[in-house]
């Protein structure tokens, strides 16, 4: 991958020295070389195999490094962003909240599987569709609920606006 991201250099110095601060810098010069139209197919494909070796680092600050450089790329594999969805709150929380790789489907088997923090990021989105919206408030959580309410671009149905003022209406 040409450019001033990754560079020769950088393969030889993680090639001698493979420390979690080497991997992580790493992943994010490729993550950044990603996001630039003019890769090749071929360093496109490379680039997502290494994506799928690195989500599964040992190390959270290299994925980490993926997440935060990955959050808001549309050709982000599907697979891969899943994988970092599921991951531990400082890998997941930027994904959930930005990637647009993430269909309603996804977002709503999160909201129903993982914790307050992810139904949170989820509930702050850029945009939040109707079966989204209902899937949060079914949660009955005072902070998603009220995330998600304070949302300008959460579409919310009259009837799930109904429930979350039915289930938290007494709360401020």
């Amino acid at each position: 991958m040409a450019g001033t991201s990754l560079s020769s250099d950088d393969v030889s110095k993680l090639l001698s020295d493979s420390s979690p601060e080497i991997r992580a810098e790493t992943a994010a010069k490729i993550a950044t070389d990603f996001s630039r139209a003019d890769l090749s197919d071929s360093e496109r494909t490379l680039a997502e195999e290494i994506f799928r070796l690195m989500v599964k680092d040992a190390e959270v600050r290299v994925r980490e490094a993926l997440a935060l450089n990955l959050k808001e790329n549309p050709s982000l594999p599907h697979d891969v962003a899943m994988a970092m969805a599921a991951d531990v709150d400082s890998v997941s929380l930027p994904m959930l909240r930005y990637s647009e790789v993430l269909t309603d489907e996804d977002l709503i088997k999160i909201v129903h599987s993982q914790g307050v923090s992810k139904q949170v990021a989820i509930a702050e989105r850029e945009t939040v569709s109707e079966s989204v919206s209902d899937a949060l408030v079914e949660t009955k959580d005072e902070n998603v609920v009220s995330t998600l309410v304070g949302n300008e671009g959460a579409e919310i149905s009259d009837i799930t606006m109904g429930k979350a003022i039915e289930e938290l209406g007494d709360r401020e």
